[in-house]
């Protein structure tokens, strides 16, 4: 599962570009209203008629929930001109639920995208126009993909005004395992060859089982010295082993009375 947010302000071409860089990628699906309007009913005034819009709204959020039920890429066009804490709320749920994430801003001149516009006529819907019902109908895909998802948040950890958090998610047969933070932006999981990757992201392993996984958790952060948001009830065990011998390890002068609390 991914997510692309393609986002700037109107005029600047992000449904161009995504015509250009995923309309005929079979395993991407475009989240975008208006377009799937057209695409119904031939034309954006479809937006203007209340049942046609519901359609699309259905049709959108149906094929969004399908395409990352089946492990493929959403893309979504957003509006947005600087800091917009809709984009940042959406890409925090996507985080949570592990799923990857990128973000393709695009900019250009303000006097060119303004004449952009200007000349395209009915042919250009402004992104702008649906910016609120955008986060708010994707932000209800990502909760049925919730409520669907083979997924455990294993344990939620606060430290440095942020949060850790380590997760398990089910790829095709198999449980796959990884780690991440808040302030890990945005995330994409390892790649297999370092020309691959993108400047700005940060790649996060995924472990083939829940020991090397925690193992690489335990040896990273100071985690049993931190603050427990929330342990799940399942890998209980797992953690009271390894906080008794983080207590005999490190001779401990007094336990963490929050751990002490999550794990009894």
């Amino acid at each position: 599962m991914k997510v692309i947010f393609v986002i700037g302000p109107s005029g600047v071409g992000k449904s161009s570009f995504i015509e250009r860089e995923y309309a005929e990628k079979r395993e991407v699906c475009i989240f975008n209203i208006a377009r799937k309007a057209k695409e119904l009913f031939g034309s954006f005034q479809a937006m203007e008629d209340g049942d046609q819009e519901l359609q699309a709204i259905n049709a959108s959020c149906s094929e969004a929930f399908m395409s990352l039920m089946d492990g493929k890429e959403v893309v979504v066009e957003y509006y947005t001109d600087g800091y917009d804490d809709g984009l940042f709320a959406m890409i925090k749920k996507a985080k949570s639920l592990g799923i990857r994430t990128e973000v393709i801003a695009l900019t250009c001149d303000a006097d060119e995208a303004w004449n952009r516009v200007q000349k395209a006529g009915l042919a250009y819907f402004p992104s702008s126009k649906i910016k609120e019902d955008t986060e708010l109908i994707f932000m209800g895909v990502l909760e049925d993909v919730e409520f669907n998802l083979d997924f455990d948040r294993i344990c939620e950890i606060g430290w440095q005004g942020g949060t850790i958090s380590f997760f398990r998610f089910k790829m095709g047969n198999r449980d796959r395992f990884f780690f991440t933070t808040d302030e890990s932006g945005y995330f994409d999981f390892e790649l297999d060859f370092e020309f691959e990757k993108k400047e700005g992201v940060n790649y996060i392993e995924e472990f083939d089982n829940f020991k090397e996984a925690f193992t690489a958790l335990l040896d990273k952060y100071p985690i049993f010295g931190l603050v427990p948001l929330e342990v799940h009830s399942r890998y209980k065990s797992e953690f009271r082993s390894a906080y008794q011998h983080y207590l005999r390890g490190k001779q401990v002068l007094q336990a963490n009375q929050k751990w002490n609390f999550y794990l009894n």
